[in-house]
């Protein structure tokens, strides 16, 4: 991806982060053709916490949606 305006690097970052939150900073620096901190930067103008804390955040969401089997879901 070549550079881009700082707006809509930032638009196009929030949209990559959304479908793939598991980017890491350096993936999107190399993707973006930009500096680790720039992207830091633009995360924290978004509110787009770091990779752990999203991470943790699509773990807690796939956590709350697991449910348990009825004796009629078994098979076997």
């Amino acid at each position: 991806m070549g550079r881009n305006s700082k707006e809509e690097r930032r638009k196009v970052l929030g949209e990559e982060l959304s479908k793939h939150p598991f980017f890491t900073d350096e993936e999107l620096a190399e993707r973006f053709k930009v500096s680790v901190s720039t992207i830091r930067l633009d995360r924290g103008e978004l509110g787009i916490p770091e990779l752990r804390e999203r991470t943790r955040a699509v773990a807690q969401e796939a956590y709350s949606t697991l449910k348990s089997l009825d004796d009629q879901e078994l098979i076997g």
